[in-house]
C-alpha cells in the first residue's frame, strides 16, 4: 500500500508539471508575433483612383473642384483684397505698396459631362467692391494713389461658360482674349500633405477691354486644398475644397491710372456651396440692391 501511494503521488506531481508546462507554452504561442498569413490579411491602404499625370484625369479633378458634374447648381463664394505696387517708388513703403480695396464675389454655375468626355459649363459671376477698413459695400471710393474719387460699380463677369477639354477650354466670352491656358493641357501641380492634397494651376492672359480700348494683361494662380479621400473614388461628382486665387494685373481702368508705373495684386479665398442661403447674408442683401436680377436670371442648357 505504501508503494502504491508513493507512485500515486508521483503521478499527480507529473500531471501537475505537465499542466504548467502546457499553459506556459500556450501563453508563449499567444504572445508570438503574427505569422505571415495574418500579415497578408491586413487591409490594403486606399489608393488614388486617378492618374495625376494624365490630362483627362486632371480635367476631371479640376472641374469637380469648381462645380458639380451631376448638374447641380453651385455657388462659389470668395472674399479678397487688392493691393497696388509701385516698384518705381522704393524709397517710401507707403507709396510702394497700398491696399486699394477689398471685394466679395460669387460665381453661379451648372456643369455636365458630355458624351465625348468634355465638360460643358454655364455660369454667371460678379463682385462687389468693399472699403478696406469698414467692409462697407461701395459705389464710389477714394483712390489712395491719386486721392481722387472714382466710381466702383458692381462688376459682372464677361465669361459665361464654355467647354473644357483635355487640351484646353473653348470659352464663351463677351470680349477678345488670349491665354496660355488655351490649346494646352491644365498641367496641374499636385502636392500630397498627409491626408490632404494641395493643387495649383497658373496661366498668363491678355484681353481687350472695350471701355478703355486697351489690352490688359494678367497672371493668375489658382490653388485648391482638399481631403485626399475624394481621389480614392472616381464616382464623386464634386470635390469640396478651400480655394485661393492670386492675380498680378495692370491697373484697373476705373482707377484712372493708365500709364502709371506698377501693377495690382489680387488675392481671394473661398469655398463652394449648393444653396444661395449659405452665402453671407450681407453679401446677398448688397447683391440684391446692386444687381437685383442676377440671382433670378435663368441658368440652363439651350436644349432645356
Amino acid at each position: 500500500m505504501k508503494r502504491t501511494n508513493k507512485n500515486s503521488h508521483k503521478l499527480s506531481f507529473t500531471l501537475f508539471i505537465g499542466f504548467v508546462l502546457a499553459t506556459f507554452l500556450f501563453n508563449c504561442q499567444q504572445n508570438k508575433s503574427p505569422q505571415p498569413d495574418n500579415i497578408t490579411n491586413k487591409k490594403t491602404p486606399p489608393q488614388i483612383a486617378y492618374n495625376l499625370a494624365d490630362p483627362y484625369d486632371q480635367l476631371l479633378i479640376f472641374e469637380k473642384l469648381q462645380g458639380d458634374l451631376s448638374g447641380k447648381k453651385t455657388y462659389s463664394y470668395s472674399e479678397g483684397r487688392v493691393f497696388g505696387i509701385r516698384p518705381d517708388k522704393p524709397d517710401s513703403l507707403n507709396i510702394f505698396g497700398k491696399e486699394v480695396f477689398r471685394y466679395s464675389g460669387c460665381g453661379i454655375k451648372i456643369m455636365r459631362l458630355l458624351d465625348n468626355g468634355n465638360i460643358e459649363t454655364k455660369s454667371k459671376g460678379w463682385l462687389l467692391y468693399r472699403d478696406p477698413k469698414t467692409g462697407e459695400f461701395l459705389n464710389k471710393m477714394i483712390n489712395p494713389y491719386t486721392n481722387k474719387e472714382v466710381e466702383v460699380p458692381p462688376f459682372r463677369a464677361g465669361i459665361r461658360g464654355g467647354i473644357m477639354t483635355p487640351k484646353g477650354p473653348n470659352v464663351d466670352a463677351t470680349f477678345t482674349m488670349e491665354s496660355t491656358a488655351f490649346n494646352a493641357p491644365l498641367n496641374l501641380v499636385f502636392t500630397e500633405m498627409g491626408d490632404k492634397i494641395h493643387v495649383t494651376r497658373h496661366a498668363f492672359t491678355k484681353w481687350f477691354e472695350k471701355k478703355s480700348q486697351t489690352w490688359r494683361t494678367e497672371m493668375t494662380l489658382d490653388t485648391y486644398d482638399f481631403d485626399k479621400k475624394y481621389l480614392y473614388n472616381r464616382s464623386y461628382t464634386h470635390i469640396p475644397s478651400e480655394f485661393h486665387w492670386t492675380s498680378e494685373t495692370s491697373w484697373l481702368s476705373i482707377l484712372k491710372m493708365t500709364g502709371t508705373p506698377g501693377h495690382m495684386i489680387w488675392t481671394s479665398s473661398g469655398s463652394t456651396f449648393f444653396k444661395k442661403e449659405d452665402l453671407p447674408s450681407a453679401f446677398i442683401k448688397a447683391t440684391e440692391i446692386k444687381q437685383p436680377t442676377i440671382f433670378s436670371e435663368p441658368l440652363k442648357w439651350e436644349n432645356q
